[in-house]
């Protein structure tokens, strides 16, 4: 089974809040191919372990609505094509992290394979969970 994780992290990023996106190998491969679908046809849709990922691409939004059975990914097509050049680095290099600048529910996302994969985190509920408002 794959790991596909995304918390939202408070002070995790150099004492800034961040969005992690957990991965191991597997979940790398199949979050790129979801991604990656969503690029060519505007959205798509990733059920795993419970928790529906919906992929949307649109014009100014780099937006994550974080519930816990459901992640909205709002995104413009330069930050997707931008998280999908680091999903293709980490599939081929390995483990490691690559950090994309966000608007909602915090200002980092952190897209890591094989780091965390043992850890799971409690759920925190971001101080924003409606895209494109922040408190």
């Amino acid at each position: 089974m794959s790991v596909i994780r995304v918390n939202f992290m408070p002070e995790f990023d150099y004492g800034d809040d961040a969005v992690l996106l957990t991965m191991d190998g597997a979940g790398v491969d199949t979050f790129r191919t979801a991604l990656g679908e969503a690029i060519q046809c505007g959205s798509s849709q990733l059920e795993h372990e419970g928790v529906t990922h919906i992929l949307r691409i649109q014009a100014g939004a780099a937006d994550i609505d974080l519930q816990q059975t459901q992640v909205v990914w709002l995104l413009d097509l330069a930050t997707a094509r931008e998280i999908e050049l680091d999903l293709n680095v980490l599939s081929d290099q390995g483990a490691g992290h690559n950090y994309i600048d966000m608007s909602t529910p915090a200002p980092t996302l952190v897209v890591s394979r094989d780091e965390y994969v043992d850890v799971i985190y409690p759920w925190v509920v971001p101080a924003s969970t409606n895209p494109g408002h922040s408190n």
